[in-house]
Order: structure tokens, then C-alpha cells, then sequence
């Protein structure tokens, strides 16, 4: 799950497979929830994530694979918290720190624009201390507005190569963002 931005250059009219959205450089958003799915596979093994979002308030992702989630993230205005249901975790950091620790601007806004902004990019991403993580995100759009990513990262000697497509986007949908952390979970 990651977190990029990238600034539009002019207003983009974008088709989705369910409805038109229009993006503007004005940051004046059009919508007040978004809802998006991806899939993609990791050593031949499928996944998909789900992320949900309330406009410049909260963005919550579900990562699933083998027909079980494996993990969530919620990122509100001040904080991270991402859950690792496999391994029974929590990390939670302050975007505060993550933002400094990144030297990059970690704001919803600027995090959901990366979401549905129109736009190709490229964005490298590393933090130097433990945990050590490396993060290179592409993103391409074809002439049909599908959004792919292409994702390098590193989290100390380990290595993943993911690629991941957008499969679907809906605004303007009543949603809920769950995330309860079970009291039997360690919280780092």
C-alpha cells in the first residue's frame, strides 16, 4: 500500500468503467468518497486490495489474498496504523513523522490524488532507518484510462516485485472504514 503524489499540469476528463470524473488542478475534488479495487499477484499467488476514502478525512485499504484478508491500513489526518492479520500486528506512526522521516508530503489530499489523478508517474521513496525500506511506484495509463503500477520495494534484504491494475472506481458512495484492533494483536 502506497503513498505518491503528483501534481496535474491541466483539467483531465478521465472514463471510468463506471461513470466520468473530472480532476482539476485546482484540487477542487469532485467527489466526497471514493471507492477503487486493484488486483495484481505476487509469486504466481493472486491478491487483491481494496482502498476506501472520505475526502481530505480518512483512506482505508483491505489487502486480501487465498481468499483471506491479510492485512489493513487506515491513515487519518494525523496517523498510519497498518494491521498485519497474518502475524497478529500494528504499526502505528504519526504521518508527522512518516512525512519527515520520507521528506514527503504525506497529506490525504495529496495521497488521494495519486489514487485518481489521470496522470503517469514515477516515485521513489526510502527510509534509512529500521525498518530500511526502498519504494519505487510506477504508475501508467493507457490510451483507455486503466490505471497500472508497477511496484519495487524493499524491506531490509527482502525484495518484492509487484504489478497491479486498477480494476474498478466509484464516487459519492456511502462506505464505512472498520478497523478494530483486536486485543490479542502486538502494537508497534
Amino acid at each position: 500500500m502506497i503513498f505518491v503524489f503528483i501534481v496535474s499540469s491541466c483539467s483531465v476528463t478521465k472514463k471510468t468503467k463506471q461513470q466520468e470524473v473530472i480532476v482539476e488542478k485546482e484540487d477542487k475534488c469532485k467527489y466526497e468518497t471514493f471507492t477503487s479495487r486493484y488486483k495484481g499477484s505476487y509469486n504466481g499467488i493472486p491478491f487483491k486490495i481494496q482502498v476506501r476514502a472520505a475526502h481530505d478525512s480518512v483512506i482505508w485499504c483491505s489487502l486480501s489474498a487465498l481468499s483471506m484478508e491479510a492485512g489493513r491500513m487506515l491513515i487519518t489526518n494525523d496517523s498510519v496504523f497498518v494491521m498485519n492479520k497474518i502475524n497478529k500486528e500494528v504499526y502505528k506512526k504519526s504521518k508527522n513523522e512518516l512525512s519527515i522521516l520520507l521528506q514527503e508530503d504525506l497529506s490525504n489530499p495529496v495521497l488521494e490524488k495519486m489514487i485518481v489523478d489521470s496522470l503517469s508517474f514515477e516515485k521513489h521513496l526510502s527510509l534509512k532507518t529500521k525498518p530500511l525500506i526502498d519504494l519505487v511506484i510506477k504508475k501508467t495509463i493507457d490510451k483507455n484510462y486503466n490505471q497500472n503500477y508497477n511496484i519495487n520495494l524493499s524491506l531490509g534484504k527482502t525484495k518484492y516485485l509487484l504489478d497491479v491494475l486498477q480494476e474498478s472506481i466509484e464516487y459519492n458512495k456511502t462506505q464505512q472504514y472498520p478497523f478494530n484492533i483486536p486485543s490479542s494483536y502486538k502494537i508497534k
